[in-house]
């Protein structure tokens, strides 16, 4: 009698893994990403650099309704202070000054030739020693990466993007005050 116990609860755990993985909304715990950026050159700085995009984990649906919630009641010191306090990954430079950046909002949504994954933290320059000049509130610095089915693409940086969260809970650039810089040869590494 004991050998079907083992059996029955294999079995249910069988039927339950789709439904289980289903909802996960299909995205991983944890990515790493590889890609070339190109800075621009100038005397004293490098005309590319390789950049690992490490995400350790995506913003669940909770937490963009506890972020639209404080949003649409005026609670914007509220907001900042949940956006901080969620930590969903970062952006570091090989072989760079040692400049890492952190992602507070991190979400990969599907689309019709791969998926798009969007890492979102605070404005800031993605140069070290560079300041920005601030033009406006509610800024984020937003990577966007447009990747096919294998994880393989390209992607923008937008130091300065407005954000907006959808009804159904995702996270959409708005507009961005000036040009991104790009990334070129994506490749998931992990």
């Amino acid at each position: 009698m004991s050998y079907h116990r083992p059996a029955k609860a294999i079995l249910l755990f069988v039927l339950a893994s789709p439904f289980l993985y289903s909802l996960s909304f299909g995205q991983e715990t944890a990515a790493e990403f590889r890609g070339r950026i190109f800075m621009g050159g100038g005397p004293n700085r490098p005309g590319a650099l390789t950049t690992r995009i490490i995400v350790n984990g995506y913003t669940n649906l909770d937490e963009i309704r506890a972020l639209q919630d404080r949003l649409q009641s005026g609670d914007v010191d509220g907001f900042y202070d949940a956006f901080r306090k969620m930590k969903k990954g970062e952006m570091r430079f090989v072989g760079g000054a040692g400049l890492q950046i952190n992602f507070n909002a991190a979400q990969e949504q599907q689309t019709e030739d791969g998926v798009k994954v969007f890492l979102i933290g605070e404005s800031r320059s993605i140069e070290s020693g560079v300041s920005k000049r601030v033009g406006g509130t509610a800024l984020f610095l937003v990577v966007e990466l447009t990747l096919d089915k294998k994880y393989e693409g390209e992607g923008k940086i937008y130091e300065d993007g407005r954000i907006s969260f959808t009804p159904e809970g995702g996270i959409k650039l708005d507009s961005y005050l000036t040009t991104p810089k790009v990334i070129v040869n994506i490749r998931k590494s992990k």
